[in-house]
């Protein structure tokens, strides 16, 4: 039996988990992710932070130097040492890398008891440089982002999950400042960005992948939705729920697709359809309250599909988005994560039986977080981290700035002009 005994989140085996794959080498599989071990390593420590059990000063310090080498000398970050030669302009940055590398950043800063090691934590940064990288990443013909630049040129699909690193990135380097104001560099075309989002809501209500004519997906629902709630300005409840009144066509069938990705789970039917993915139907939302209140509520994030501990959180994550975390069945839900598919060995796998991998773990833990854990931090839905951390980021965005304006300001006074 893979899962954990009873129904509570075994935090003393989460950490031992999480600090096995941040002290030694991760097993051979992962070899073939070498490209996003930005990503990984911002999962890794990130579920730290939400667990409370910090990295020790020489670890913080490690994290900063490891994340400031792979800044690409034209802007962005690359997702390893090895798509990033040390002083070669050679490599390639994407957008991926360059999100979690600035949560990274505030991660290595955070919980230190040091408002200036917040304020510091961008510190290095070439942040005009990267907004200007930025900017190039997003297509005239549509105004959705690419993934990177190729011979100067975006590429790598038209993916909402673009828009909404690209919407994360934009926030962490300039917050809510004037767009007249000349420390801004050159925006994305913020217009045109909005409306491609607002165009790949589908027929049912969710979200696809780059148009309405794609099938919609949990995954694609929240990268949306957040992307909408990040370009609003600062992250508040208001201001989530209004970026998806005005820019979501049809908010009610969202609601109902969002909603119907929770259905009673029953483990004998899952086993029964473990060789035929085709044939296996989900059990009607009707019957979680015809049923009375069930023991275990599964989530999907596609019509039809099997219950996956990662949907949990696109589903849940979400709904809070929008302010309706009460139309999720949380202690059902909760009741799933840690009976089901949370591991004896800490961690948390993709499903049923699963061992457990880094990216199900984290987000298993995200979601717990965006239900209400009382034994982990409080989560920042948007950016996917604790409040603190998304704090932090604010904090080292403004530290960053004024920076800029000293040097800028030294830089006038020296010129000779006087």
């Amino acid at each position: 039996m893979a899962a954990t005994e009873g129904s509570v989140l075994d935090v003393e085996r989460h950490i031992k988990y999480w600090k096995r794959c941040h002290g030694t080498f991760l097993p051979a599989p992962y070899t073939a992710n070498d490209s996003t071990r930005l990503t990984l390593g911002c999962f890794i420590i990130s579920s730290l932070d939400l667990l409370r059990s910090p990295p020790t000063s020489q670890e913080r310090a490690a994290i900063r130097k490891w994340v400031l080498s792979l800044q690409h000398p034209g802007g962005g970050f690359c997702g390893s040492a090895t798509h990033a030669p040390a002083g070669a302009s050679a490599g390639d940055a994407n957008l991926a890398a360059t999100f979690f590398a600035l949560v990274l950043l505030a991660l290595s800063a955070v919980g230190t008891g040091s408002e200036e090691d917040e304020k510091n934590a961008f510190s290095g940064v070439k942040r005009k440089k990267l907004l200007l990288w930025l900017r190039r990443l997003q297509r005239d013909e549509d105004g959705a982002v690419a993934q990177m630049l190729w011979e100067g040129e975006p590429v790598g699909g038209h993916d909402v999950r673009n828009s909404y690193m690209a919407a994360g990135i934009r926030w962490m380097l300039r917050g809510d400042v004037v767009n007249g104001d000349k420390r801004w560099v050159q925006d994305l075309d913020l217009e045109r960005l909005v409306e491609y989002i607002s165009k790949t809501q589908t027929h049912d209500g969710g979200m696809g992948e780059t148009t309405s004519h794609h099938e919609s997906h949990g995954g694609y629902t929240f990268c949306a939705l957040s992307a909408l709630a990040l370009l609003s300005r600062p992250p508040s409840t208001a201001k989530r729920v209004e970026a998806a009144d005005k820019h979501i066509p049809d908010r009610a069938q969202l609601l109902k697709f969002l909603v119907h990705r929770q259905f009673i789970y029953h483990a004998e039917e899952e086993t029964e359809h473990e060789e035929d993915e085709e044939n296996y139907i989900e059990k009607e939302l009707a019957q979680l309250q015809l049923d009375g209140p069930p023991a275990l509520v599964g989530c999907n994030g596609r019509w039809n599909k099997k219950a996956d501990t990662c949907y949990f959180w696109w589903a849940a994550g979400s709904l809070s988005l929008l302010d309706h975390e009460s139309m999720l069945h949380r202690e059902p839900a909760r009741h799933y994560l840690t009976g089901i598919t949370q591991h004896r060995i800490g961690g948390f796998g993709k499903t049923t039986g699963a061992p457990p991998d880094i990216y199900h773990s984290y987000l298993g833990l995200t979601a717990l977080a965006v239900m209400g854990e009382p034994k982990l931090k409080e989560l920042d839905a948007e950016l996917c981290c604790s409040a603190e951390v998304a704090a932090c980021i604010a904090k080292a965005r403004d530290g960053l700035l004024a920076a800029e304006n000293a040097r800028a300001s030294t830089a006038w006074e020296n010129d000779g002009f006087w």
